[in-house]
């Protein structure tokens, strides 16, 4: 060592020590690897429900790309995986990407049968953190874990704060059919409805059932025009949501009956045209037009990142960024089992809908559910003022209920 000291000097033997402490001659990384987990989107990117999903997408982007691509401490390494609106489908690509990527969140939500399914997985892996945002009932609760969370209303609070807001602006309805999409989230939907018929004695005339994959209700309007009902309720979502409420107006039904739509999500509004929906009645999540700062603000950067205006799924996909970011921060942790039970203590906060909060017994935000309106062309104040909002109520399950004998807190993480 003596030698080769004298050799190459002491002055560069002392330099050639700093450069190699700093890693500058050395195979090593210059830095430590940055910390990094994965957020997973595992939802319906082809199908019937596919601009929806694309809403979320967006929405979820945007906000990892003002922040950097970062939650915290860690980077965020964003990855998609596509369910084609099938529930085996759905599984294999969620269990895909668990064993591929060891997400800390998975993002889903449309289909409630896709949901059902992959929150099954989620409750039997014990992680990762899944946000869902299908609307069956039992999402959040029958079939619930603690590993999955919601912000989308279940089908108990849309029945019983839209519906009935409807049936109380028009209180002389006493027969009603309804529509409703043939798989789990259709048949949730109709009991739901059924039972808030029964409760003021309004006779339901018929459900009627609809493949998904559908391209034509014709038939549904005509039965339902002839039935002699006094409200036809329709629950259809995606393309057919658009084919059906233009063949309500085509067909005459709002010259015969009362029409209501427990759905009015934006990106499908736009398909229908305000001459269609002038007359119906609506509901939905979320609009855009709702006077809170959170909305303000979101809409201007959504309008400003994508150039349109956003619709329900967008908003409540940015919501779920928000808060997976705040208990990051808050924990410094991108573990499932301590980000859990700081989702579960959030309390209140400001969203979509102004005030909402965490029901930390059963893993779902409490917010409002809006009655809608669809305006006449001549009352369009822009091209995607559709609707205006009537009314809104948030009726939730409480705990104990039938089918909420729980308390998610309580469950082993």
């Amino acid at each position: 060592m003596k030698s080769r000291m004298m050799k190459i000097g002491l002055p560069s033997f002392i330099l050639m020590l700093a450069f190699l402490g700093a890693g500058w001659l050395s195979n090593q990384p210059a830095v430590a690897a940055e910390k990094e987990f994965v957020w997973a989107i595992v939802d319906d990117f082809s199908g019937p429900y596919a601009a929806t999903t694309e809403e979320g997408y967006r929405s979820t982007v945007m906000f990892l790309e003002e922040n950097d691509y970062k939650m915290g401490p860690y980077k965020v390494k964003l990855v998609t995986r596509d369910t084609e609106l099938k529930p085996a489908v759905g599984v294999r690509r969620l269990q895909e990407a668990i064993a591929e990527f060891k997400p800390v969140v998975v993002s889903s939500g449309c289909s409630s049968a896709v949901q059902l399914s992959m929150c099954d997985i989620i409750g039997k892996t014990k992680g990762p953190i899944f946000w869902t945002d299908g609307w069956d009932t039992r999402l959040t609760g029958a079939n619930g874990n603690r590993y999955t969370f919601r912000w989308a209303s279940p089908n108990y609070t849309i029945a019983r704060a839209s519906l009935s807001g409807f049936l109380d602006k028009v209180p002389e309805i006493k027969k009603v059919i309804q529509v409703q999409l043939d798989y789990a989230w259709g048949y949730d939907m109709a009991e739901n409805v059924e039972a808030v018929l029964k409760e003021r004695g309004i006779k339901l005339l018929k459900t009627q059932y609809v493949p998904v994959t559908a391209t034509d209700a014709s038939v549904f309007m005509t039965e339902a025009k002839g039935s002699g009902a006094d409200a036809y309720i329709i629950g259809l979502y995606g393309k057919l949501f658009g084919i059906a409420l233009r063949q309500a107006h085509e067909f005459g039904l709002k010259k015969v009956m009362k029409v209501f739509s427990i759905t009015g999500t934006l990106n499908m509004l736009r398909g229908i045209g305000s001459d269609a929906l002038e007359g119906m009645y609506l509901a939905d999540h979320w609009n855009h037009a709702i006077p809170n700062e959170w909305t303000r603000k979101f809409v201007e950067k959504y309008r400003k990142r994508w150039g349109v205006i956003p619709g329900d799924y967008a908003a409540k996909k940015y919501l779920e960024c928000q808060l997976m970011e705040r208990v990051i921060k808050q924990t410094g942790s991108a573990d499932p089992k301590v980000l859990i039970p700081a989702l579960e203590k959030l309390g209140e906060f400001d969203g979509p809908t102004g005030k909402e909060y965490m029901a930390a017994w059963q893993h779902q935000i409490v917010h409002d559910f809006l009655l809608l309106r669809g305006k006449a062309p001549r009352e369009k104040k822009y091209e995607d003022d559709f609707v205006e909002v009537i009314g809104a109520g948030r009726i939730y399950p409480k705990q104990g209920e039938k089918g909420f004998e729980f308390d998610r807190t309580k469950e082993s993480l």
